[in-house]
């Protein structure tokens, strides 16, 4: 059976780290630091990232979260992790998973994501000394796998892990059913979801299913405020690709300078690109998203995530919906 005072204390070490995350936030040096190896991770989006994380380990938080945890765990295993590099600190739930459960971590960061989450687990290790986490450069005799990245990636490691339990991530993206009387407030709010981390994360928007009657103008306008991001060079860049190369090949599309908007069915567009399709009502959009559920991390509307809180998953919303606790207490 479980015994429950490790698993107690180690939630009690998430509640403290919480403390660590907002001082973090807060170290311009070690900002500009990660800015500078990875132009993506803007000091910005690396404070609001380890914000996000300091709210999610609220001590409500983690006691409902504890609640949902396995009553029985396994023998301590040695646990590799394959961290994605596509947004700040993307690999931590997974990494905190494998503490809470107890067992050997080894973590393989991606090479986009150096310094970050590297600093976290050092916090981590510093508020518990026993916690057997490691950064290393290669998972060698690991007997348990968690690995994300792209479909090539994860064929890969499928093969070469292919003796080891394993939870195998690649790549998705969400979407959003916008129906025709959205109120302005849904659309402010769904801007986050949209340009947040610049768009580039699994749960970031990316497709809007439309219900017809609704003006697209308004969203122009709704997205005003995170224009800022076109003077990102990465991402201007890959904005002035994309419309030249839609000019070029005659496509129909709008744009506002820094987004181009795009009628497309596919759910997962070039950066800098929004795809709309549209749809009968709101519950047609639903369906057409819903049957499409094995390429989307989350669907944002009414009902489903609330507009705006694509970014801020519960601590129990586990990717692609593998209960990674159930996982690492089977493995």
């Amino acid at each position: 059976m479980l015994d429950s005072a490790p698993l107690d204390a180690r939630f009690l070490v998430l509640a403290e780290l919480a403390e660590d995350l907002r001082q973090l936030a807060g170290d311009s040096d070690l900002l500009a630091q990660v800015s500078a190896r990875n132009p993506w991770f803007t000091p910005e989006f690396s404070a609001d990232a380890l914000c996000a994380w300091a709210d999610a380990l609220r001590p409500e938080s983690l006691r409902a979260w504890r609640t949902r945890w396995p009553e029985v765990l396994g023998t301590p295993r040695t646990l590799g992790i394959v961290g994605a590099g596509n947004l700040p600190l993307v690999a931590l739930h997974d990494l905190i998973c494998g503490y809470v459960a107890g067992h050997r971590v080894r973590f393989k960061p991606a090479s986009e994501d150096p310094l970050l989450t590297t600093e976290v687990l050092k916090r981590l290790r510093q508020r518990d000394p026993s916690a057997d986490l490691e950064v290393v450069e290669r998972l060698n005799r690991v007997e348990a796998l968690i690995a994300t990245g792209g479909d090539h990636a994860v064929a890969h490691f499928d093969q070469y892990f292919s003796t080891v339990p394993r939870i195998l991530r690649g790549a998705r993206t969400s979407a959003a059913v916008i129906p025709a009387d959205a109120t302005d407030q849904e659309l402010d709010a769904l801007s986050d979801d949209l340009f947040r981390y610049f768009g580039r994360g699994c749960r970031s928007v990316t497709h809007l299913a439309l219900e017809g009657g609704f003006d697209v103008q308004r969203l122009f306008a709704s997205w005003m405020k995170w224009s800022r991001i076109a003077e990102h060079a990465r991402y201007g860049s890959n904005y002035d690709y994309h419309r030249a190369l839609f000019m070029l090949n005659r496509e129909p599309f709008l744009e506002n300078n820094w987004v181009v908007l795009r009628e497309h069915e596919s759910l997962k567009p070039p950066l800098s690109v929004v795809h709309v399709t549209w749809h009968p009502s709101a519950a047609a959009a639903e369906s057409w998203l819903d049957a499409q559920s094995d390429q989307l991390q989350t669907v944002v509307g009414r009902g489903r995530t609330p507009f705006g809180q694509s970014q801020f998953p519960a601590l129990w919303d586990y990717a692609d919906g593998v209960d990674t606790p159930a996982f690492l207490a089977a493995c």
